[in-house]
């Protein structure tokens, strides 16, 4: 009997990319807040000095966050304020993270459902938490047959959210390899005579075809840039914004009473 079998470990069956690099984006912010601590630290020693450069940048950063959770939550929920930078954080990372060439972990269904299950887990503990036992009577509103529809619904946030930012991120995604797709071909098929035909394919021991041959680079540098800072840059940071302050809301409207400085808003408008 082959008892190897038993230690046997397929790396590469549970190797998933995308998972990878999304915990090196969690390392990186988890190593960038110890450096922000430090630097925050060492600015503090002299508090009257006006802040500048990267404290700067952060400061605003920061002040930026609690100001939208304040407007948005009221005074209230104040210390929301490290969530939503946390979340906002990440969000954008791993939308832009494609830039570098790197596969993005928002195109892997895993990682928008997880952060998705963060704002269900904060919606139903903010509803238990005000409304104790009454929480479970959502379910059987306005009538005791409604429960099978009140529990379906129930996932309405999670899965709206989970495909918005999933959708989203693989459209992106499909349109620039198609369009990386035909620009290689284009441009292989423009400067393909300059390159000997299959001699570069041939010198690597590869077949090589179509779009694979080193003529296919060079239209794409002066077109893709362009699409790159809308599905990268432009659609992060929307997409970004759209899912902090849809948990923002969603926390909200579970609260029994929404703060005075919201229903000022409300009246105003």
């Amino acid at each position: 009997m082959d008892y190897s079998v038993f230690w046997r470990f397929d790396f590469d069956a549970f190797f998933v990319p995308e998972i990878f690099i999304s915990l090196c984006v969690m390392v990186f912010i988890a190593i960038l807040s110890f450096v922000i601590y430090f630097k925050f630290k060492k600015a503090y020693e002299n508090p009257l000095e006006t802040p500048k450069g990267f404290v700067l940048v952060v400061s605003w950063f920061v002040e930026f966050i609690d100001n939208l959770v304040l407007n948005t939550m009221g005074s209230r929920n104040r210390n929301y304020g490290g969530l939503m930078l946390t979340l906002a954080m990440y969000i954008f990372l791993v939308f832009t993270i494609g830039l570098t060439g790197l596969p993005s972990p928002i195109t892997y269904l895993g990682v928008p459902l997880s952060l998705a299950l963060v704002t269900f887990f904060l919606i139903h503990f903010t509803a238990a938490k005000e409304n104790k036992w009454g929480y479970f009577k959502r379910y059987i509103d306005p009538i005791p047959v409604f429960l099978p529809i009140n529990l379906l619904t129930m996932w309405a946030p999670l899965l709206s959210m989970t495909l918005r930012m999933f959708g989203n991120a693989m459209s992106g995604f499909c349109i620039m390899s198609i369009v990386y797709f035909g620009l290689e071909n284009i441009s292989n098929s423009i400067f393909g005579s300059l390159f000997m035909g299959n001699y570069w394919a041939n010198a690597t021991g590869a077949v090589v075809s179509g779009a694979s041959g080193p003529a296919g680079i060079f239209i794409a540098p002066f077109i893709t840039p362009i699409l790159h800072v809308y599905f990268d840059l432009f659609s992060g940071f929307v997409q970004t914004t759209v899912f902090i302050l849809l948990t923002m809301i969603f926390i909200l409207n579970e609260q029994n009473e929404a703060p005075e400085e919201v229903k000022l808003e409300m009246v105003r408008n």
